[in-house]
């Protein structure tokens, strides 16, 4: 699937067993425009190009783990913004601390309950937007007033 034909909000699914790709898929397909990652590499190459609204994040994976996944997407300028959800089987407190520490903004377990993780990922992605959007009205206005202010400098020449 890809995102970019779409307006909706942008989902990357990481998990390398089919079985919860698939389960994830089907709770958030109708409202959410979903892109799949099987493993850690290709989970930061399609979360670079896309720019999701959020990942959705397995922690245990061979090769690059979720942790690595989520402190690589964290170090990176492109992708530092994004909010990663735990979605894992490690249901204990020590792992959950883990993935809070490496950048995750919330942790679900399985098995996910369909509501809460529509829920949290919706709740995610309105907190992410309103940020994004803040960020760029702020950007926006420094801009005008810092041509405001050259303005005011060069009528000041003429006094």
């Amino acid at each position: 699937m890809n995102a970019a034909t779409t307006d909706k909000s942008r989902v990357l699914i990481v998990d390398d067993e089919p079985g919860n790709i698939k389960i994830l898929s089907s709770v958030l397909a109708g409202d959410y425009a979903l892109s799949v990652a099987t493993g850690g590499e290709q989970a930061l190459q399609i979360a670079e190009v896309q720019l999701p609204d959020i990942v959705l994040l397995d922690m245990v994976m061979p090769g690059m783990d979720g942790i690595q996944v989520c402190e690589a997407l964290k170090s990176n300028d492109k992708t530092q913004d994004i909010p990663v959800i735990f979605v894992t089987s490690m249901s204990d407190s020590a792992n959950e601390e883990r993935g809070l520490d490496a950048g995750a903004v919330d942790y679900i377990s399985k098995p996910i309950s369909p509501p809460i993780v529509k829920a949290r990922v919706k709740i995610h992605i309105q907190n992410y937007l309103s940020k994004r959007f803040l960020e760029n009205l702020l950007s926006n206005k420094s801009g005008t007033l810092d041509d405001a202010k050259k303005e005011a400098e060069s009528l000041l020449v003429f006094v």
